[in-house]
Formats: C-alpha cells, sequence, structure tokens
C-alpha cells in the first residue's frame, strides 16, 4: 500500500496507530490474516490486534526529537488466494 503518515506522540505516551484493509478485503470472507511488524530500536510494540477489517497497533517509547519507521506487513488470505500488503508510518517523538 503506502506509507500511512505520521503521528506525534511523546515519550511516555502508549498511543494506538489503526490500519484499515477495506480496500483490500472489499467485504469478501476473510480466511485469514497475519501481520509482521518490524519495530525501530528504540521503540515498543506494546500490542496488536486484528478486528474484522482493522489492524490496531500500540506504541511507545522513543528519545525526544527522533522519528522513527514502522514497517507492517500483513498476509490477507481470500478464498485460498494470499495477497500481501506492506506499510509503512513515522511515529515523531516530541516532548513538550
Amino acid at each position: 500500500m503506502a506509507l500511512l503518515g505520521s503521528w506525534v506522540q511523546q515519550p511516555a505516551e502508549h498511543l494506538p496507530v489503526d490500519i484499515s484493509y477495506s480496500t483490500v478485503i472489499g467485504g469478501r470472507t476473510v480466511d485469514s490474516i497475519t501481520t509482521a511488524i518490524i519495530v525501530p530500536s528504540g521503540m515498543v510494540k506494546d500490542s496488536e490486534q486484528i478486528s474484522g477489517e482493522n489492524l490496531q497497533i500500540y506504541c511507545s517509547g522513543g528519545t525526544d526529537g527522533t522519528t522513527y519507521r514502522w514497517t507492517v506487513r500483513t498476509t490477507i488470505v481470500i478464498g485460498g488466494k494470499q495477497t500481501v500488503v506492506e506499510d509503512e508510518f513515522d511515529i515523531i517523538v516530541e516532548a513538550t
């Protein structure tokens, strides 16, 4: 897919990033969805959850003034056929 954008958070915050796969799934019946998340050094993936057509990742950590790029590879199987989607997003850590 693409670079989804960037989010600003403070180092102590635990905030969600939501990714929708509705354009890929298009209302069809999904056999399975699996993800591989590449967490940049210095940050923490607190949790991840897939619900329906959406993935939610909670991110925390980081150093003030640093931008971190996350990569999410998602494999979606519909009707026995596999689709792999790769997305990226940036977390900008800024203490205020």
